[in-house]
């Protein structure tokens, strides 16, 4: 079963996605972690940054699985594979309408029981990312052109939310900006005077084009990596009198 989806395109403000910011004057380490939807994130960043000798964009998802099927620890030890980063991108969730086993217990999704063992997984996951990383950008499950799915996304995503905001970490919200002011799911959007196809057929993932808008929610938290990084250079070279 699908959703409706809107006929006319909307406008997309943020064309330039993650595009022409400029490069670190400092080396930045950038882990993009999660599943498959993540795997496009990682395709936006290193097109991004293609041309910036400095910028290192390590790959660490795993298309197919998610916090149900593996627990935080896995995650973390992923994620914490070549040291320390600067920023961790995390998106995952996109697997877990599923029941979940807590030892020897199976939790039915869905249930008040599943929730709290999400919940928990969650908030582990969160705060151990913040080990790793001096900044860590939690993203949320995107509006889905699928009813079965679209329900069970926007669970997981509030689980997430309120998980990473207990441990500090800072949550993106990408369901209402990839509606594009249509408040509803749609296939294609006005982009640069064009209507561009923004949404995968299978609507879920996207297309190229689709995910760097996606990254494109990141464009001021990635500046801002850049020029702390730059201000933490300058403030150690600096010689006390």
């Amino acid at each position: 079963m699908f959703m409706s989806l809107s006929a006319a395109p909307v406008m997309a403000e943020q064309s330039g996605g993650l595009a022409g910011l400029d490069c670190p004057s400092e080396p930045v380490r950038i882990v993009v972690l999660g599943d498959s939807l993540a795997d496009g994130l990682w395709g936006s960043f290193t097109r991004a940054f293609a041309a910036c000798s400095g910028v290192s964009v390590e790959r660490r998802t795993t298309v197919s699985d998610g916090l149900v099927r593996s627990g935080p620890d896995t995650w973390l030890a992923r994620a914490a594979e070549g040291g320390p980063a600067d920023l961790i991108v995390l998106q995952i969730g996109a697997n877990d309408i599923t029941n979940l086993r807590s030892g020897t217990t199976r939790l039915v999704w869905g249930t008040d029981e599943w929730r709290a063992a999400y919940d928990a997984r969650a908030e582990a996951l969160a705060t151990g990312l913040l080990d790793l990383a001096d900044d860590v950008i939690w993203m949320g499950l995107p509006i889905v052109g699928r009813a079965q799915f679209e329900e069970g996304y926007r669970v997981i995503t509030g689980l997430q939310a309120a998980a990473a905001e207990r441990a500090g970490a800072r949550f993106v919200d990408t369901h209402e900006p990839m509606t594009f002011g249509a408040s509803e799911f749609v296939m294609s959007a006005q982009v640069e005077g064009r209507t561009r196809q923004i949404r995968n057929n299978d609507q879920v993932h996207f297309t190229q084009l689709g995910y760097d808008l996606v990254a494109g929610l990141l464009r001021a938290d990635v500046e801002n990596v850049f020029q702390a990084r730059s201000r933490e250079a300058a403030l150690g070279g600096l010689v006390l009198q």
